[in-house]
């Protein structure tokens, strides 16, 4: 009898534990769902997003706030120097500034197949968004610009940086207000300055230079309705009261040559070196500028 009584009691103690672990599931499965339906979010540094509600260009934000730039960058980037894009030079002495359309076609090609990507100057700050970048720059950009190079950096959808000589505009073979305005809504031309007058900045005032630095990058500005921040300077001549002047006004201003840029060699944003791309240049020899270019960290 005490046995069957034991029995008993045991039995009962199993089916009370036993329900008591049912209950006990029970209320976890609602407070745990009901926690993810209301208060789950993910964290990106202190900013908090719920992620029930979001679309995929909400999620693509996300990603972008989530990435981390590397607290250095080294990188080496050809930039390319271009002046004309023409066949016949005519009369002018200086034909190797005369680049043929069907040149730079085959280096737009080059570029395209082989995985480069053309910046503008101005992301020289930001090359953690590239892998194998290269830069594009015309100078003094007559009509030539737009009837020959705008048309072929559309048809490979490349990126380049013009610079203009503001007292030109409109005048004799030069672009016009409204072809800068469609260059620059194009979306592939940033358009920047190359003074007033083309004149040697190393022979003016402080006076003269400041002229030339402040108007031309405000009448581009309001041709464009973009914010001009490279300065490039005429023949490649400038001197101290130059870069005195255009640190308070532009970003970063441009040297004739020198070379493919080192982020850790020029460190001067006020001297970039770049490369002369002249009618004699190879395909051979622009793919062997081309392979310098690298982002490491």
């Amino acid at each position: 009898m005490e046995n069957k009584v034991k029995k008993s009691n045991n039995l009962k103690y199993i089916i009370l534990c036993l329900l008591i672990i049912i209950l006990i599931n029970i209320a976890g499965y609602f407070i745990l769902n009901s926690v993810f339906e209301e208060d789950i979010v993910t964290n990106i540094g202190e900013k908090k997003i719920d992620i029930s509600i979001q679309s995929d260009e909400e999620l693509q934000l996300v990603k972008a706030e989530k990435f981390e730039i590397p607290e250095h960058i080294s990188a080496t980037v050809p930039i390319f120097m271009y002046h004309f894009i023409l066949d016949d030079y005519g009369n002018f002495p200086d034909t190797e500034n005369f680049l043929k359309p069907e040149t730079l076609e085959e280096q737009l090609k080059y570029i395209s197949e082989n995985g480069y990507d053309t910046i503008y100057i101005d992301e020289l700050d930001d090359l953690y968004k590239y892998d194998k970048p290269v830069a594009l720059t015309f100078d003094d950009c007559f009509v030539y610009f737009y009837d020959n190079a705008f048309p072929l950096l559309k048809k490979y959808n490349q990126k380049a940086t013009i610079f203009i000589i503001t007292d030109y505009i409109n005048g004799e073979n030069y672009l016009t207000e409204d072809q800068l305005k469609e260059i620059a809504d194009s979306g592939l031309v940033k358009i920047e300055s190359h003074t007033k007058t083309h004149d040697y900045l190393d022979e003016m005032t402080y006076e003269e230079q400041l002229e030339q630095a402040v108007e031309s990058k405000e009448r581009l500005e309001s041709i464009t309705g973009q914010e001009v921040s490279v300065y490039c300077y005429p023949t490649g001549r400038y001197n101290q009261t130059t870069l005195d002047i255009i640190k308070d006004y532009y970003d970063f201003g441009l040297e004739m040559l020198g070379g493919v840029y080192d982020s850790d060699v020029d460190t001067n944003p006020y001297q970039i070196p770049r490369i002369y791309a002249n009618r004699s240049m190879s395909l051979s020899t622009f793919a062997s500028y081309l392979a310098q270019s690298r982002v490491y960290y």
